[in-house]
């Protein structure tokens, strides 16, 4: 540990932040009865359980507001936990509407994966990293895994490095470590459990040696480093007087325990979520840490919203019927909406998905002459195959559409190879970088180069590109030898360039430094004689233009105000990690924050938003947070939703149907919900039918007389 001046803290407030308001309760004006008490509330844990569109992000922000204002808690003692950079980003614009623009740089309002980096940057060497780390991307990691495979000599197509790499993940955000996981395994144990036993192993070894961390480490390191460090503990407990958590019911086990970790005795914790719109299970989601949550901290006040804003009463009706038949509900919510009883939610029975997907896109047609704007119609499915019925009818119609979950413009080969580059100058020890982009665009360097130069690497212990420097050093030397000195002849192209960039990086601007880059390197050029070869050199978003727009978004990155990063420093004395900070590599931080981002909240034109008037077609995963005035759900049928391999489970069942909840719940206006009796697959045509979830909703509603849906067979097929 360094002294303790690096631990004291100062609980002055900023006068900025702390200036009284006497108008403080016009940050209650016009919340609901439920938001109001929420919002209000006197400083303790608080669950607060928020149904479909009942407001919650207006019930965090002004919460946040009333704390600041109200309980005069600085903004840089709070912190807010969101699930979407994005959301984030919303929530600070809309905290500078009302306590000023203080809020922009010195509330912790960002994702898990950000707090944690902010953190590990902190604190680096008590985290076992070293200062400059970078992270692994998705990308990134199946390519270090496939590589270590190869070394190992385990076939990848039998194990498929994606799947390894997932396993990887899912072990680390169990708080689970490669010598943990082997002890589980045995010999009666399966094939993909003992190479991912194997794999995790050496992978845990190579990312230490390249000083890399991959998302799931992030979370595990910071936990990690909260246990075994009381002091650093301590400190984030004396700063941290109020913490916040968005969309608690998607919370994983690594996370809780951060939560656990990062809440001292004297904090307050409040949670939003909604058991029933837990959907993600399959990637380690646990929708019974709303439970825990209740058990594990003192005195919680829980507070339930149930007011809906977004929908008319018939969608709800609907929702709350497909809902209720969980028997797993954390409390039962019947949600009530203010914008009238609105139109039946139609169902559409169709004799095949050819017929469904033409009736779906007539439908979006006569919405569309009707007045109605593309951009407010959606059709979600179950799956991503799905889709393909929907976009051949809609191109024939000529309707304008884009397919979210489709590639993101951080995962495009080109923006990955000029990633690859900066990672590098970063980081020399990141050979998982080097070896993506050695030879892109060619240099000759073919693969018998590359393993002669990792062979050296792997007998000295050391990175390639300190192999290279061996290599230098030896033919310098005037050594004679013929094999090592045509080794470094032939590497010495990219070693050159390599120094040449990082030379050329010091004095230039971040954004001006990556243009020049993508020139010295040839991207510009290799990607720009690519598009014209491929004939999409006149596309607007040729692989060429997207490297001009990656400038673009560093200009953009550039532009923003920095965020206000003291977790380590709490005094005004001038320690060494505060120097450090001052002088952290703007290009270390675009790559972090990119690296986050690009999870998947950018679109395939790097922005995180349609602005474009077309059809938004996504899976229903992947609309969770979103709304839209017509919502087409297809494909509502047995054995899709639920899914045949959800079907013999409750506890996957119950998912499944949450799932069709958070369908049914984007849609503001109206609902239209289609399913096929016969469906093609495989090229071949089975039976199918309607799912038992509407044949439950149908059901429930038999014989009653205020009915919220309305049936309406195409082809004259009966429903039943």
């Amino acid at each position: 540990m360094q002294d303790n001046s690096l631990y004291e803290f100062n609980d002055g407030l900023s006068e900025d932040a702390l200036d009284e308001d006497p108008q403080s309760d016009s940050i209650l004006e016009g919340l609901n009865e439920s938001q109001h008490e929420a919002v209000s509330a006197e400083l303790r844990n608080m669950l607060i359980i928020a149904g479909a569109g009942t407001g919650k992000t207006r019930v965090l922000v002004s919460r946040i507001a009333w704390l600041i204002k109200h309980y005069h808690i600085a903004p840089r003692n709070i912190m807010a936990v969101t699930f979407t950079n994005k959301a984030a980003t919303e929530m600070r614009e809309r905290l500078s509407l009302m306590v000023g623009n203080s809020v922009q740089s010195s509330l912790w309002a960002n994702t898990f994966h950000s707090i944690c980096l902010r953190l590990l940057r902190a604190y680096a060497q008590y985290a076992g990293l070293v200062p400059g780390f970078t992270i692994l991307d998705t990308d990134s990691q199946v390519s270090l895994v496939k590589r270590l495979m190869k070394d190992m000599n385990i076939d990848t197509k039998e194990f498929k490095p994606s799947d390894i790499a997932s396993n990887i993940s899912k072990q680390k955000e169990n708080g689970i470590r490669a010598l943990a996981y082997s002890k589980k395994v045995s010999v009666k144990s399966p094939d993909y459990v003992k190479v991912t036993d194997r794999v995790y192993t050496v992978y845990e070894k190579v990312c230490n040696q390249e000083n890399s961390v991959d998302f799931s480490e992030l979370l595990l390191r910071t936990v990690e480093l909260l246990e075994n460090n009381r002091e650093i503990r301590e400190l984030q407990h004396r700063r941290f007087k109020e913490i916040l958590v968005d969309e608690f019911q998607d919370t994983n086990s690594i996370q809780y325990r951060f939560l656990r970790l990062i809440a001292g005795p004297n904090s307050h914790v409040l949670v939003v979520g909604d058991d029933d719109q837990s959907i993600y299970g399959w990637r380690g989601a646990d929708v019974g840490n709303m439970r825990k949550f209740l058990e594990d901290f003192s005195d919680v006040k829980q507070v339930l919203l149930a007011l809906n804003y977004r929908s008319t009463q018939k969608i709800l009706d609907v929702a709350n019927t497909i809902i209720g038949f969980n028997s797993d509900r954390l409390m039962e919510k019947v949600l009530k909406g203010n914008f009238g009883e609105g139109d039946k939610v139609k169902i559409l029975n169709c004799a095949n998905n050819k017929v469904e997907a033409a009736t779906v896109t007539d439908r979006i047609a006569a919405l569309h002459d009707s007045g109605v704007d593309y951009r407010d119609i959606s059709i979600l499915y179950r799956n991503n195959y799905l889709s393909l019925d929907f976009e051949q009818n809609l191109l024939r119609k000529h309707i304008p559409f884009v397919i979210y979950g489709g590639q993101k413009f951080f995962e495009r080969a080109e923006i990955l190879d000029a990633i690859a580059y900066m990672r590098i100058l970063v980081n020399e020890d990141d050979d998982t970088a080097l070896l993506r982009i050695i030879n892109t665009p060619s240099r000759k360097i073919g693969p018998k180069v590359v393993e002669g130069l990792r062979t050296i690497a792997s007998e000295r212990n050391c990175s390639l590109i300190k192999a290279i420097r061996l290599l230098e050093a030896h033919v310098n030397s005037g050594n004679v030898d013929k094999t090592l000195s045509s080794l470094y002849k032939k590497i010495s192209v990219f070693y050159e360039l390599f120094k040449a960039l990082n030379e050329k990086r010091q004095n230039m601007s971040l954004s001006a430094f990556a243009d020049e880059m993508l020139r010295m390197t040839g991207l510009y050029k290799y990607y720009q004689e690519k598009d014209f070869k491929d004939g999409k050199d006149t596309e607007e978003h040729s692989r060429y233009a997207n490297l001009g727009m990656l400038i673009s978004n560093i200009k953009e990155f550039e532009a923003a105000p920095p965020a206000e990063d003291d977790s380590s420093e709490e005094n005004t004395s001038e320690s060494t990690t505060e120097k450090e900070k001052k002088t952290e590599d703007p290009l270390l931080t675009y790559l972090s924050n990119i690296t986050l981002v690009s999870t998947g909240e950018l679109n395939e034109e790097g922005g995180t938003s349609n602005v474009a008037d077309a059809v938004n077609l996504m899976t229903m995963h992947a609309s969770k947070g979103l709304e839209f005035k017509y919502v087409f759900l297809v494909g509502f049928e047995k054995d899709i939703l639920p899914s045949r391999l959800c079907a013999y489970s409750d506890k996957s069942l119950a998912e499944e149907r949450r799932l069709a909840y958070v369908g049914v719940t984007r849609a503001k206006k109206a609902l239209f919900i289609s399913y096929a009796q016969v469906r093609s697959m495989f090229g071949k045509s089975e039976p199918t039918g309607a799912s038992s979830f509407l044949r439950d909703l149908v059901r429930e509603y038999k014989g009653k007389q205020d009915v919220p849906l309305m049936i309406e067979a195409v082809k004259g097929y009966s429903f039943y």
